[in-house]
């Protein structure tokens, strides 16, 4: 008789979110200090997506000093590859394409921030949006001389909106907290910056590009009367 495998619920960055696993090997390890009562164990999986088929390793961490304010114990679970909360834009090899690697290092720079959000480095994410602003800024109407004026530059050239303008200074003073007052911005946040950051991003790099080629597949008008 054929056994089921066991399944769990876990985190897949290929179909994005929770997805169920198969789990093909488990282990755990248990511990306890006997002169004070704390206990604890870790507990290792190897997971196969049932969606992608995708293959992640996943550990499991707990003790009785880690608890939540009711008491129970919560585990420290990290996976690897690390578990994002945020897929990357489909578009983001477009943008490859777009501006290679001497437009102000806008790939790059979007890539970094990528990866300190997949490492939970919320301030350290910030802090790139603000610099990945900074650079699209000053590429496109040059160095202004103050955050300010570059962005109020930027507004006056058509490149946002007032309203998006307005958005953009709250991210800019995000990043500046994130550098110079200890803030780190909460998950829910940090969406915000990054869903703006990347409007932004593709309206002026991907759609001004696909708008452009667009034109130039549009029929001339016939002249009245021809």
């Amino acid at each position: 008789m054929t056994t089921e495998p066991k399944k769990t619920s876990g985190h897949c960055n290929t179909c994005g979110g929770n997805r169920i696993h198969e789990v093909l090997y488990s282990q755990v390890f248990k511990w306890q200090i006997l002169e004070n009562g704390t206990a604890g164990g870790d507990h290792y999986e190897v997971l196969k997506c049932g969606g992608c088929g995708g293959v992640k390793f996943r550990h499991s961490e707990w003790c009785t000093e880690d608890c939540d304010e009711n008491g129970k114990v919560v585990p420290r679970i990290s996976y690897y590859p690390p578990a994002i909360f945020r897929k990357k834009p489909e578009w983001l090899n477009d943008l490859m394409r777009e501006v290679g690697f001497d437009e102000g290092n806008i790939y790059d720079l979007l890539s970094e921030i990528y990866v300190a959000l997949q490492s939970d480095q919320r301030a350290l994410a910030a802090m790139g949006i603000r610099a990945l602003l900074e650079s699209i800024m000053i590429e496109k109407v040059g160095d202004q001389g103050r955050f300010a004026d570059n962005l109020l530059k930027f507004e006056k050239d058509g490149y946002v909106s007032r309203i998006q303008r307005e958005r953009l200074d709250t991210i800019l003073e995000a990043g500046h907290a994130a550098i110079h007052r200890l803030y780190r911005p909460s998950e829910e946040d940090l969406l915000t910056l990054v869903d703006i950051a990347e409007s932004i991003v593709e309206s002026l790099y991907i759609h001004g590009s696909k708008v452009e080629r667009l034109k130039t597949r549009i029929p001339s008008r016939k002249p009245r009367g021809s």
